[in-house]
């Protein structure tokens, strides 16, 4: 099954060009002389380190930051052979799951911290029958889960929790008591210590604020993410990417909100014989949920981790000896575990059939066009030249692929390679004015590189069409605000002559 995933994930992989969010980490741990470097350089990121620290070796062997693709493809894959090897679901269900949206396409083909979450969270529930013979083991994939992202912390937190009201309740043999409390000890303070990275500096200018006060029409927004992630079908066709098929359909798109709430019913109805696992997926749920609401609403790619924490459910619960219930309880909890025992061969076939529609548009579309402008760039002998990216986070993958030490980036008014997420940056002035005007009195030729927005909001002046020369525009099919137009800013003719 693992080799299967990688001749499938790796061929999507192959495929894809990496965009912003996969090479902010690359340049982050490229421009770190030391590990030190790479807790101050994330501190505007909202991620924990260990990402970060695992790339940082590679750039010490490479250049090349499509290096991190594989590294990514091979953490994924590792999950699915522990899925594949330890699952205790039929073979089916475990093929679909390895062979399924999020382990494929999100956390396998695009190079993010969160296939180390994955697994994490997996080899947690590998390794969970034998809590009482290897806790300290127990408390390390914690810390990994913790310290991948803040989506795998939250359900960090949820296993820690579990973890503790077992031990609490069920003592374990004295022999092992003080090691199931320092596992539980390396976790609570790895969690803290990943927490404490995420805490963004007061001039954050990323994700500002909480969002505490009832808002209607974003709590139904939050709900049908719920459900979306559990149904992750894109539309086929360019711009698949966080496009929902079944939205084309008015009755889903009106109340797919009902189906949050009816799935964590379900679902923790048919936990309520293994209250430990109940504790552990209502915990997880419901604080990712609530991290949606209160902090940053995410993406599809966040939402997975919703899914994953019911499958990670299920997986502990199969592990677990079932709890007598008395009368209707019993009755109600056995019919939803065979409900969801009928209803999940059915989102798994939608799971696959979103990973079909994802590695096909990888195919046939270009995700981003920063590689293209990159290599355009680079054919035309003019990546030696300064740089000056009008937007510094769809500038920042092509100054990635061209291994440019930095760019001047009008946004923030500031050299440098990847984005800092400061309220400076939101002082924007487009590249024409200024930072042209700067280019300008130096005599020196630049690149000048703007997105798809720029060249149709803001085109260049026709004061400064004699200075400017087109290199050249590539476009992008799926992550389309990275589109880019090139243009090479000469204004004393310097090229020009040196040609001559």
């Amino acid at each position: 099954m693992a080799i299967i995933f990688l001749l499938y994930a790796g061929f999507s992989t192959f495929h894809h060009e990496m965009w912003r969010d996969e090479m902010g980490p690359w340049l982050i741990a490229r421009d770190s002389r030391s590990l030190f470097d790479i807790f101050h350089n994330i501190r505007y990121d909202g991620h924990p380190s260990l990402w970060y620290l695992l790339i940082w070796p590679l750039t010490v062997f490479t250049i090349n930051p499509e290096s991190i693709q594989w590294l990514n493809l091979g953490v994924a894959a590792s999950a699915v052979f522990l899925i594949a090897r330890n699952a205790p679901v039929s073979r089916w269900v475990r093929t679909a799951v390895a062979l399924g949206y999020y382990p494929i396409y999100e956390y396998g083909s695009i190079a993010r911290n969160y296939s180390l979450g994955l697994l994490a969270l997996v080899a947690f529930c590998t390794l969970f029958p034998y809590r009482r013979e290897r806790p300290l083991l127990l408390g390390v994939l914690l810390l990994v889960a913790g310290n991948s992202s803040m989506l795998a912390c939250i359900l960090a937190i949820a296993a820690l929790l579990m973890l503790t009201i077992e031990t609490v309740i069920f003592r374990p043999q004295p022999t092992k008591i003080k090691q199931s409390w320092c596992g539980i000890g390396i976790a609570a303070v790895s969690i803290a210590f990943a927490i404490w990275q995420m805490i963004p500096p007061h001039d954050s200018g990323y994700a500002m604020g909480w969002h505490f006060s009832y808002d209607p029409v974003k709590l139904v927004k939050v709900l049908k993410n719920m459900t979306a992630a559990y149904l992750p079908l894109p539309n086929a066709g360019p711009g698949f990417w966080e496009t929902e098929f079944l939205a084309a359909f008015s009755l889903y798109r009106n109340f797919s909100w009902v189906g949050a709430p009816l799935l964590l019913i379900i679902v923790s109805l048919a936990l309520l014989r293994r209250p430990l696992a109940l504790v552990y997926y209502l915990c997880g749920s419901l604080g990712l949920l609530a991290f949606f609401y209160v902090k940053h609403v995410g993406y599809l790619r966040h939402h997975g981790f919703l899914f994953v924490c019911c499958g990670t459910a299920l997986w502990l619960a199969r592990t677990m000896q079932p709890v007598t219930l008395a009368g209707l309880l019993d009755v109600a909890a056995r019919r939803s575990e065979r409900a969801v025992a009928l209803l999940f061969p059915v989102i798994l076939a939608v799971h696959l059939a979103g990973a079909l529609i994802a590695v096909a548009g990888e195919y046939k579309y270009t995700f981003s066009a920063a590689k293209a402008t990159a290599d355009m760039i680079r054919e035309r002998g003019l990546d030696k030249l300064p740089l000056i990216a009008d937007l510094d986070v769809t500038g920042m993958p092509v100054v990635g692929y061209l291994n440019k030490r930095s760019a001047f980036y009008p946004c923030g008014d500031r050299y440098g390679s990847y984005v800092v997420w400061d309220t400076a940056r939101m002082q924007h002035s487009i590249v024409w004015g200024e930072p042209l005007q700067m280019a300008a009195k130096t005599g020196s030729p630049a690149v000048v590189l703007v997105d798809d927005f720029v060249m149709k909001k803001f085109p260049p002046p026709a004061e400064l069409q004699p200075k400017l020369q087109l290199i050249g525009c590539r476009n992008a099919e799926i992550a389309t605000d990275e589109s880019y137009c090139a243009y090479l800013f000469d204004p004393d003719h310097t090229i020009e002559a040196l040609r001559q």
